[in-house]
């Protein structure tokens, strides 16, 4: 079997920050910038032009003004401008403080392309909250299309994630990327089970592993212990190779 082989995912980015609340409940208040066109008790989906952009920001979205656009998104005050409750705004800037290559990957995007917004997902559970940033729309210097699938939520806290784990006759391998321009790449391979996936499914599949598990906290024998535990296999292993990459640019890896 190849060694980490990459597929590109179709899905736009996906960016999250887990966080632990109170109760299954989002309001946004009467007046907002943007427009909601999902909303309910759990997830509340809402898009932003670029004029929504430029109000919201105080800056217009070119790509000259990434940065400064960027840094109004990392103001707490910036999402209660735009209609979210003060913990919730916290959060969200939060969350964009903690994807900043992945977050600016995604306006200087907007900033070139003419019909292309800002997509955002909060979404909330009575154990965490997750907040996704993407984009909406399609095209570029003008053009029109089809509007770009909705973001999958994720909820690592990473830019890469790569494992290989060898056995006397399979092997289980996996690899989580974030692009700098926000789209995810991912593959998943079981030699046991069968089981391969690339894509948004493979994405799925390596979040659940890691869900509410801080990899930048855990030693070497946790993080083996949670994918073996998480995927159903033995400790008789040969090999276990493990590499992680974050948004901070540190590295985590080792081979056992």
């Amino acid at each position: 079997m190849n060694k980490f082989v990459k597929v590109a995912a179709a899905t736009g980015v996906a960016l999250s920050l887990g966080l632990t609340t109170i109760a299954p409940t989002t309001s946004l208040a009467a007046e907002q910038i943007g427009n909601i066109t999902y909303q309910d008790s759990y997830k509340t989906i809402q898009q932003f032009t670029k004029a929504d952009l430029a109000v919201l920001t105080g800056v217009e979205v070119t790509p000259a003004n990434v940065n400064a656009v960027y840094n109004q998104l990392k103001v707490n005050k910036t999402w209660t401008k735009a209609g979210f409750k003060a913990t919730e705004a916290k959060q969200i800037a939060a969350s964009a403080t903690a994807y900043t290559q992945q977050l600016k990957g995604i306006l200087t995007d907007i900033a070139k392309n003419s019909n292309k917004g800002l997509h955002l997902a909060y979404i909330t559970t009575p154990y965490t909250t997750q907040v996704n940033f993407g984009t909406f729309g399609s095209g570029s210097s003008g053009s029109t299309g089809t509007d770009t699938p909705a973001v999958t939520p994720a909820a690592l806290s990473v830019t890469k994630i790569q494992v290989q784990i060898q056995y006397k006759k399979q092997d289980v391998e996996f690899q989580y990327e974030v692009k700098s321009n926000g789209t995810v790449k991912a593959t998943f391979e079981n030699e046991f089970t069968k089981e391969k996936l690339e894509g948004a499914a493979a994405q799925a599949k390596i979040e659940a592993i890691f869900a509410n598990f801080d990899i930048q906290k855990k030693s070497q024998t946790q993080i083996v212990n949670q994918v073996l535990t998480k995927l159903n296999l033995g400790k008789d292993y040969k090999e276990f190779e493990f590499e992680a990459k974050f948004s901070n640019n540190s590295k985590l890896e080792f081979e056992i």
